[in-house]
């Protein structure tokens, strides 16, 4: 069953477009005009918009949304350090043999370039606060994603990139954004993660069953007891401000 995309996978997508293949957009998307779907001459455009887009095989959007991903497309180009990990190509598949699990991989980077030995990939994410995307990252299983990615560079390219990193923005005002440069442990974690998903993959397919989370029991969480030891805490621990 395909993948229907959610509006925040959608919002990605336009500013991939725009910061990876700008020459691409009026082939790929169509830009609704701002009206009132409420009304009757809105209903008109917005109907006008969607024939333009089946016509081109082309995906609609609001006329807010892209002006949206169009100011975090230009403020990134725009920022000095961001924009470093913005010089490259991307949005170019590549599809090779792995030959340790014997499966076929794809690999589509958002920027990589071979001169600098870069590979970095978009984030549309909630925060962009160094500390709240690095404690999502691995949630979400981003060091999977870009220990796969990696593999699929050197397959390419014939070397590892020296330069891996997450180039995360927030889709709301102000549109903060930050850069965090892969480390060895988090992508050795995704490797070793990647290869449990692998060989996952490969079992599943071959036996046609694929698990989930099976069967358990429910209990209430451990901190409306107040004396489980969960719940203590040692103020001498507690720092804070403007006290002495």
């Amino acid at each position: 069953m395909p993948i229907v995309p959610t509006d925040a996978m959608k919002q990605g997508s336009l500013v991939d477009c725009l910061i990876t293949e700008p020459q691409n957009f009026e082939r790929k998307y169509v830009v609704a005009p701002k009206c009132d779907r409420r009304t009757k001459v809105g209903k008109e455009l917005w109907a006008e918009a969607q024939e333009r887009a089946r016509d081109k095989c082309a995906e609609l959007v609001s006329e807010d949304w892209y002006y949206t991903a169009k100011l975090i497309a230009n403020r990134l180009r725009d920022d000095p350090q961001a924009s470093q990990f913005l010089d490259g190509q991307g949005q170019k598949p590549h599809f090779w043999h792995d030959s340790v699990f014997d499966l076929e991989c794809r690999y589509l980077p958002d920027i990589e370039n071979p001169q600098t030995q870069m590979l970095v990939d978009l984030k549309k994410t909630r925060s962009a606060n160094p500390r709240h995307f690095a404690s999502q990252a691995y949630a979400l299983g981003y060091d999977i994603q870009i220990a796969h990615y990696a593999e699929g560079y050197k397959d390419r390219h014939g070397e590892y990139p020296r330069i891996i990193a997450f180039l995360a923005y927030e889709w709301t005002w102000p549109h903060n954004w930050c850069v965090m440069k892969v480390t060895p442990d988090f992508l050795g974690e995704g490797r070793r993660r990647r290869e449990e998903a692998m060989q996952l993959y490969k079992d599943c397919n071959g036996t046609g069953e694929w698990p989930s989370w099976g069967v358990h029991d429910i209990h209430p969480p451990r901190w409306i007891d107040i004396d489980d030891p969960v719940n203590d805490t040692d103020l001498s621990e507690i720092e804070l401000e403007g006290l002495e």
